[in-house]
């Protein structure tokens, strides 16, 4: 009877705490989040998949190449190091996110600009990543790094590791970065790191 009385007082107890988590924890919007690791320029994002970091950040009306390109506002171009960790890899989802969440898709105006990265295991891949955007993106501009494309329901990359990285664009300096008018050089994708290719 003891035994009885026990086993119906803990399944009660069970239910109570199964209700409580089902009543206060949000579990539909933790199921479809995906798994965000912060950086900041210069630090290695370690994802599951493989490793980001962003190696420099420009901000210019006019991008070379053949032909160059202008920008609308101001071209923010993002310099990557990229290594696929465990198995080769195909990074769809580049973008930029401004302080007020607004995403900006990258560019391929400039002839060298990119939107993915398809990666070799273990060797480090050097991307350029353009955006077009106004002067209020530029403060608190982060750069968004995935495996699966941007849609507007984060579809692609659910329950995926997915790097974001400050850029580290105070609002003090987006006056000075815009008013900047010197041209960036950017340069093909690949093996060599932007920084030595524009030499």
């Amino acid at each position: 009877m003891r035994r009885s009385i026990a086993l119906a007082a803990f399944v009660l107890a069970a239910m109570g705490i199964g209700r409580l988590i089902t009543d206060h924890v949000p579990t539909g919007d933790v199921a479809d989040k995906p798994f965000t690791h912060a950086g900041v320029v210069g630090e290695k994002v370690a994802l599951d998949y493989a490793d980001v970091t962003v190696t420099g950040v420009h901000v210019t009306p006019t991008i070379m190449g053949n032909p160059a390109s202008a920008a609308g506002g101001r071209f923010l171009v993002v310099d990557t190091e990229l290594v696929a960790t465990r198995e080769p890899v195909f990074m769809a989802g580049f973008f930029l996110v401004d302080a007020s969440d607004h995403r900006w898709i990258s560019s391929t105006r400039g002839s060298e600009c990119v939107t993915n990265a398809k990666l070799s295991t273990g060797v480090r891949h050097y991307a350029s990543f353009c955006f077009d955007v106004p002067k209020r993106a530029l403060s608190g501009a982060r750069l968004v790094a995935t495996r699966g494309m941007w849609t507007s329901h984060e579809s692609e990359f659910r329950r995926d590791d997915l790097a974001d990285v400050d850029l580290g664009i105070a609002a003090a300096e987006a006056d000075t970065l815009w008013a900047g008018t010197d041209p960036v050089n950017v340069k093909e994708s690949g093996p060599v790191p932007p920084a030595e290719a524009r030499r």
